[in-house]
């Protein structure tokens, strides 16, 4: 097969890819949708189920109010069944998890394919670190949801994805060529495939920070109308979670940070020349490690340090979207 079919292949993959990954987000869509809180009604019909008394009388109590502790197991027993999703919102979950699952490994398969074509590592390009930034997110979401019954997460991390993919295929796209001499090196296995390990890490970590965000503002509202919000995980759960996955992204991003200096000494003979994209590269990492330090200090609010967590995601977008291709120095040709 001729590098010319197969990557015609990896275009086809790709494109087959985005349209599951739709249908994946359909799925995810209604799953939320059937998410149903039980409402006052049904608390209160489960609150008048009939219970056994039981030392005085082994009498079975029917009708009428039920008696104090009895009504508040009721009570407990229906705030349980809060987060119990509808069959038919299970069932849309696991079909949107199957799909995400096949639409990642068709991605995977694109992002492979895509290499062995000219082979070389799949990352030369804006469009290929894309590609495959938005494959380890996909990744790393299916595993995560799969562990964790994440599956209420899943609009939020499809979504993007499919977004990425658009933007990379619409505004992005080069045929696959050689590398450019100066790419040509072991490091660009090392630093680039780490940063894109990063850079996965942080999608989820930031769809779990708007998920966060949004339940604490419903919580902090006077609303009595119910939302799927309500059967989500409580809070203080998802901003572990947050902070969990941050944390490993914060990891390689500083391993990224450091593999760069490395490369750039043997490069350009310096550790640091004050690259436009270096400089982003580290204020990235600083705005993390400031999430990181505010999370650990106690008087500060869980809610104002993930905003700062977000603050770091909306830095990375920078970093790609706009460094990458407005402003001129060193890593210029990393552009399209």
């Amino acid at each position: 097969m001729n590098s010319t079919t197969l990557a015609s292949y990896a275009n086809l993959a790709l494109y087959s890819s985005m349209a599951v990954f739709a249908l994946a987000m359909l799925a995810y869509t209604g799953h939320l949708a059937s998410l149903r809180p039980l409402t006052r009604a049904d608390a209160a019909a489960l609150a008048r189920t009939p219970v056994l008394v039981g030392a005085d009388g082994a009498a079975e109590h029917d009708g009428g109010e039920p008696p104090a502790d009895a009504a508040s197991e009721a009570a407990a027993a229906a705030s349980e069944a809060d987060f119990e999703p509808s069959p038919r919102s299970r069932r849309l979950a696991a079909v949107g998890l199957r799909l995400t699952w096949l639409a990642t490994m068709l991605l995977a398969a694109s992002v492979l394919m895509r290499g062995l074509s000219v082979m070389r590592p799949p990352w030369g390009n804006m469009f290929e670190f894309a590609t495959a930034a938005a494959c380890v997110a996909a990744i790393a979401f299916s595993v995560l949801a799969r562990q964790n019954r994440w599956d209420w997460l899943g609009l939020f991390v499809v979504g993007p994805v499919l977004l990425t993919l658009g933007l990379a295929v619409r505004a992005l796209y080069v045929e696959a060529t050689e590398l450019m001499p100066i790419l040509d090196s072991v490091w660009l296995v090392i630093h680039v495939s780490v940063a894109i390990l990063a850079v996965g890490a942080f999608t989820i970590s930031a769809a779990l920070a708007v998920v966060y965000l949004l339940k604490s503002w419903r919580l902090g509202r006077a609303d009595t109308s119910r939302s799927f919000l309500d059967s989500l995980p409580s809070t203080d759960a998802i901003e572990r979670g947050v902070y969990a996955v941050t944390m490993v992204g914060f990891i390689l991003w500083t391993f990224t940070l450091v593999a760069g200096a490395i490369w750039a000494q043997k490069a350009w003979g310096s550790y640091w020349t004050w690259d436009p994209k270096e400089v982003w590269t580290f204020v990235v990492w600083c705005v993390y490690a400031a999430y990181m330090h505010a999370r650990a200090t106690a008087g500060w609010e869980h809610k104002k340090a993930t905003i700062i967590s977000l603050v770091g995601y909306a830095a990375i977008i920078v970093n790609f979207a706009v460094v990458n291709i407005y402003f001129v120095g060193k890593h210029s040709y990393s552009g399209k």
